[in-house]
């Protein structure tokens, strides 16, 4: 009897044992979740914060963009009322002239081998801008 009685001892101790194992295992697997959901919720909040300033910066890029948009159309206005205030010759010549000395660093510059987004970049004025004055040259020379 005593020999039953050793053996189920034993089986409950093996019992036992495993028990503790498993729960530790848990135990360290429940660790290792919780660690990987604080790391998610802090990435998570970096994230946020990152779109946060994205989101600035679109608005800021937007509002410049608005800006230059309107100094543009201003711009081309006036250039063009003052190529319709310029007394056109028979040639088409005065315009020509009126053009290359308003705009003589543009056509410099183009003379030089630059891009319109180059010349415009380089002399701090809009890209439609730039564009638009060589658009007129070349129509002012045909």
């Amino acid at each position: 009897m005593q020999d039953y009685l050793n053996v189920a001892l034993l089986v409950i101790n093996f019992i036992a044992v495993l028990y503790l194992v498993s729960k530790s295992s848990l135990r360290k697997k429940l660790d290792y979740q919780q660690e990987l959901h604080l790391k998610m919720l802090s990435n998570q909040e970096k994230m946020l914060h990152q779109i946060s300033e994205l989101k600035g910066m679109m608005e800021q890029s937007q509002i410049v963009h608005q800006q230059e948009h309107e100094q543009w159309k201003v711009e081309m206005k006036a250039l063009e009322s003052s190529i319709k205030s310029v007394p056109k010759s028979t040639s088409g010549g005065g315009q020509h002239l009126f053009l290359n000395d308003r705009y003589k660093e543009i056509f410099d510059l183009q003379d030089q081998g630059l891009t319109a987004e180059e010349i415009a970049k380089e002399l701090g004025k809009g890209c439609g801008e730039v564009t638009f004055i060589l658009q007129l040259a070349d129509q002012a020379r045909s």
